[in-house]
């Protein structure tokens, strides 16, 4: 269980797209749940001159339009710092509550060979990142689950404590997944394809039970389901990306082409999710207290 003070503020990346106004709208909803403020942030580069220049005021001014249509009575704070944006970003992680990013535009094969933005503040930041993605466009928090991947691993752990945080914060149910194949445990060979998992899967869900109690008990208006899936983590959770508002992952902070070569779920929801992703690292402030 996290005992550091929680950070203050969500910072939204703000650039032209309209990735970016979404991320802000769903940024909006979750900021006003939490009572905290929004810091809409866009970054120019240091060569573009000391001024603020008039289209970057009026990229955030849209931005606070598309917070003020989504969400009523939340503080708004507009900032234009120079740099590059996922070093200030990165920078801004260490005092933030947490990070909400638009969607990456580079695919899985273009973040190893050039620099992304999402992908590189998803890594280093020290705060949970979102990244925003949907298939139908902008919604609301509503009834749809929170879904957590779980491994039994550190930063699993710092992702559980955060769903937890924000499910309640949404007023969602959370459900809690993890995955498991032939390879991941101890009796694999030949014969285990003719094995009766049923024990072992129960076995895992009572892990889960009791890894999590800590949690249940902070948060008891939490709904929480227990699944133990058949499949590899990256794909169980897309799939559960399609149904969920949200889905929470671990993550060690492998760079692009480390995480091409040992796995990662996240990276791969960052680039596929069908909904907002939020990526957790093991050292992040606890969110599970109050203000």
């Amino acid at each position: 269980m996290g005992t550091a003070n929680v950070g203050h503020g969500i910072v939204v990346g703000i650039d032209a797209s309209d990735s970016a106004l979404d991320a802000a709208r769903w940024a909006a909803c979750v900021a006003r749940r939490l009572g905290e403020p929004i810091d809409l942030v866009h970054v120019h580069p240091p060569t573009s001159g000391d001024g603020t220049d008039p289209s970057e005021e009026a990229v955030l001014t849209a931005a606070e339009a598309a917070v003020r249509g989504a969400v009523d009575r939340v503080e708004v704070r507009r900032s234009t710092p120079s740099g590059k944006p996922d070093r200030v970003l990165t920078d801004l992680s260490r005092e933030a509550r947490m990070i909400v990013l638009g969607h990456t535009t580079t695919t899985e094969w273009e973040s190893m060979i050039r620099r992304s933005d999402v992908v590189s503040v998803a890594n280093h930041a020290e705060c949970p990142v979102v990244t925003w993605r949907s298939r139908d466009g902008f919604q609301p928090p509503d009834g749809r689950p929170v879904v957590v991947g779980v491994d039994g691993t550190e930063v699993s752990e710092s992702a559980v404590e955060h769903a937890f945080a924000t499910a309640a914060a949404l007023e969602a149910p959370l459900v809690a997944i993890h995955t498991w194949t032939e390879q991941s445990t101890l009796t694999y060979g030949e014969g285990s394809r003719f094995t009766d998992w049923t024990a072992y899967v129960e076995h895992r869900r009572e892990e889960m039970k009791s890894h999590t109690s800590g949690h249940t008990e902070r948060f008891p208006d939490v709904a929480v389901s227990y699944r133990v899936e058949r499949g590899k983590p990256d794909i169980v959770l897309l799939e559960e990306s399609k149904s969920a508002q949200l889905v929470v992952v671990g993550s060690h902070g492998r760079s692009p082409l480390a995480a091409a070569v040992v796995g990662s779920s996240s990276q791969g929801l960052i680039h596929h999710s069908c909904c907002p992703v939020m990526i957790c690292r093991a050292h992040h402030r606890s969110e599970t207290e109050a203000h």
